[in-house]
């Protein structure tokens, strides 16, 4: 490998302006241990709304800067992010084309790079390898990459010659049958961060707000060609009946989410009095069923919903205008659930069929931004229906704030495979929701923890109650416990880039940090071994 020039790696060398967070700094600090190793890739893994656009711009700017990259390449998932990358990338005086054309091929002179989709490589390769040999790429959301083989072929072709190439991610994800190009993977097939910054330490550190779930019960009917059938949320059910009964729910004929709408609204307006122009999100299924909502939204409300479909021409632009006013409620169905950045959302209705973790948290970083001028204790307000599975992600949300208290083992697989599989696509003709129930409030899950109801809570008590609840938990100094919880997490992240390193098995590290430390198991550590441990880790990288 070759060595690095001997040029200053920190962020005070690509101009004093630019200011981070601690997080960020750090992980600027893994992009100079990967640059000093004469590494060509960084997997950069953080918490949806914490700020990884600013921090891959400024890996990218030193690359520019300091080592010699003659461009920069943004590849995104889809079309609408093109120019809000471009926005931001204006902040740092860096100028790109976000309306690269693959037919015409020509990067004009006064930009310093591009920014295009993921289908727009996929398709030519070849051109992008011309356009990017010595710079320094920036992939967004990195695992659509794996969405199709053409995708992964196409950028390991286009970018094989790449100076520097730079990995997003929101989310920790895995790989099954069609590895990620430019990620590694660990033994369980989980891609190995360099740096990983969580929700938790998010919250605490006031980056990201604390989210408040709000779950719904109730009976669900629903006919289709088996017949008719009726489920409540709580009824235990294998997971195609899950998903019949959620897709009645979420059905605006049905009658069941109507109840739980009414609630959001209330609640925004509650939120408004402290936060005047703060809004709402609903994330629909379908643009059919974004359409039905938006409409029983209006009704609620007495305004008329912004509705953003992936299909209209103007989709970016209603969202720009949505952002940059005070209308109080935003429909639509998948062009937020990646990368919009609207800090003024605060409520979230999850209306949509897909039940996996990452969609779950990408939902959620849509209402978790926080802005640092708005002076009060900023919590995000999410309403689902208590479908076990999504009740479930909610409380692992949390107990990411929580770990501490339930420490899992060095080798613990903490994904639940199934979690990763769709839900039934809603394609038989014969379906059709039934009139339902809605039993109203079933919980509310705060840091991983129910609070207590009371019939008739109205949304400014329940609004009272949660903040009670996060001021709490904020002023909370770590138990001993908790402290060495947290230690643990950084272990195994430094046992993940070792492993990425040498690759020797995670077995293999543990043990023999283990003996040179004289203990068993990390587990029997005390917290001065832990600090030990992860100085003798850090010296072995």
């Amino acid at each position: 490998m070759t060595a690095a020039p001997a040029v200053q790696i920190a962020p005070q060398s690509i101009g004093s302006e630019i200011k981070l967070r601690p997080w960020q700094q750090e992980a600027f600090g893994s992009y100079r241990d990967c640059v000093l190793r004469g590494e060509k890739t960084l997997l950069l893994e953080a918490t949806p709304g914490a700020g990884k656009t600013t921090a891959a711009l400024v890996l990218a700017l030193h690359q520019m800067r300091k080592r010699g990259a003659s461009r920069i390449g943004i590849v995104v998932p889809t079309a609408h992010l093109k120019g809000q990358w471009a926005r931001s990338a204006l902040s740092m005086d860096l100028h790109l084309d976000s309306s690269f054309s693959n037919g015409t091929g020509i990067l004009a002179g006064d930009f310093n790079g591009f920014v295009v989709t993921y289908q727009q490589v996929a398709q030519k390769p070849g051109l992008f390898r011309r356009l990017t040999e010595n710079s320094c790429i920036i992939l967004d959301e990195v695992h659509h990459a794996g969405d199709g083989l053409s995708w992964g072929d196409g950028l390991r072709s286009a970018f094989h010659d790449a100076k520097f190439i730079i990995c997003l991610s929101g989310t920790p994800f895995r790989s099954d049958n069609a590895p990620i190009p430019f990620v590694s993977y660990d033994d369980l097939g989980f891609g190995v961060p360099d740096y990983s910054y969580s929700y938790s330490r998010a919250v605490e550190e006031g980056v990201c707000r604390p989210t408040a779930f709000f779950t719904y019960g109730g009976e669900v009917g629903w006919r289709d060609d088996a017949g008719e059938a009726y489920a409540l949320f709580s009824d235990e059910l294998d997971h195609i009946g899950q998903s019949r009964r959620l897709r009645a729910a979420l059905d605006g004929d049905s009658g069941w989410i109507t109840p739980m709408l009414k609630d959001a609204h209330d609640m925004l307006m509650t939120t408004r009095r402290e936060h005047p122009n703060a809004g709402g999100l609903l994330v629909a299924a379908d643009q059919t069923s974004a359409r039905k909502l938006a409409k029983l939204l209006a009704s609620i409300s007495k305004t008329s919903p912004v509705v953003v479909l992936s299909e209209e021409t103007e989709a970016a632009r209603k969202l720009k205008r949505f952002r940059d006013s005070s209308e109080p409620w935003l429909v639509a169905c998948n062009m937020v659930s990646e990368g919009v950045d609207i800090p003024r959302l605060r409520v979230g209705v999850y209306a949509t069929t897909v039940r996996t973790k990452m969609y779950f948290r990408q939902f959620l970083g849509r209402i978790v931004r926080r802005i640092p001028t708005l002076k009060c204790l900023q919590v995000a307000y999410c309403y689902l229906p208590a479908d076990p599975t999504l009740t479930r992600l909610a409380e692992e949300i949390e107990n990411e704030i929580r770990h501490c208290i339930r420490p899992t083992g060095e080798n613990d697989d903490i994904f639940d495979r199934a979690e990763e599989r769709q839900t039934e696509k809603p394609d038989r003709p014969s379906w059709e929701a039934l009139s339902s129930h809605n039993s109203g409030l079933n919980s509310v899950i705060v840091h991983g923890n129910q609070l207590s109801l009371f019939a008739g809570d109205q949304p400014i008590e329940l609004h009272s109650a949660v903040t009670q609840k996060v001021e709490a938990r904020l002023d909370e100094k770590r138990t001993r416990a908790e402290e060495k919880a947290f230690l643990t997490v950084e272990v195994r992240k430094l046992v993940n880039m070792l492993h990425k390193k040498t690759g020797r098995t995670h077995a293999q590290i543990h043990s023999q940090i283990n003996a040179q430390q004289k203990v068993k198991s990390q587990t029997a550590c005390t917290e001065k071994q832990l600090r030990e441990r992860i100085n003798l880790i850090r010296q072995l990288l």
